[in-house]
């Protein structure tokens, strides 16, 4: 097992950790952002929020890279959708570098809009995904992640009218956690060559053949 899927799925759990954190803060102080949030009062832990975030949208898109071939099993459809994440991911973290060099950085307007539709995009790709690969049994679990928004996100807003514990980040651990093991899982399998190679490989060529 590689060790960039295990390091991706070390940092989702410290994100998720500090989403739990944050509800938990919301709850008891609805109208106070938690000290991590708050750049004018406390700039220096800004930065380590940055950090986390840039280090695990980094490590998911490597993992992702780095799994391709084990998670796209020649299907096409699978590979579109794993490079738009990697994609989202590289934007994600370079984002992110910016409030880690920039504390203070004005976040509305267009910087705003732009992190909204990439995290529209970062949540509705990985359950186009987790149907891709479902019927995968390596993969059935971090699938199942992957889709778990589409539940996840109305149990949110139940949650959201009944009490003070709701949080977008619900959707987004399910996700990360989804494709962090779906790269360790990835990672786990077997080293084998792309079928086209195999099925050529497979295929005897007689001498005739050669001479057309």
């Amino acid at each position: 097992m590689k060790i960039l899927p295990l390091a991706a799925l070390a940092a989702a759990a410290m994100l998720s950790a500090l989403i739990a954190l944050d509800v938990v803060w919301n709850a008891n102080n609805p109208d106070q952002v938690g000290p991590w949030l708050d750049a004018e009062t406390h700039p220096y832990l800004l930065p380590i929020i940055g950090i986390l975030h840039a280090v695990l949208y980094t490590l998911l898109a490597a993992a992702l890279i780095q799994s391709g071939r084990a998670i796209d099993g020649g299907r096409p459809l699978v590979r579109v959708l794993r490079w738009i994440l990697i994609g989202c991911f590289a934007l994600f973290a370079g984002l992110f570098s910016i409030v880690i060099v920039d504390p203070t950085f004005n976040t509305s307007g267009v910087y705003e809009i732009l992190v909204t539709v990439i995290f529209a995009v970062s949540l509705l790709v990985p359950i186009v995904l987790g149907f891709a690969l479902i019927r995968r049994r390596h993969f059935r679990i971090p699938a199942i992640l992957l889709i778990a928004p589409l539940v996840v996100l109305p149990i949110t807003l139940i949650i959201e009218t009944f009490t003070v514990f709701a949080h977008p980040g619900y959707t987004e651990t399910a996700v990360n956690f989804g494709l962090a093991l779906l790269c360790v899982a990835a990672s786990s399998l077997p080293a084998t060559s792309t079928p086209a190679l195999h099925n050529r490989a497979s295929v005897p060529v007689s001498d005739g053949a050669l001479d057309r």
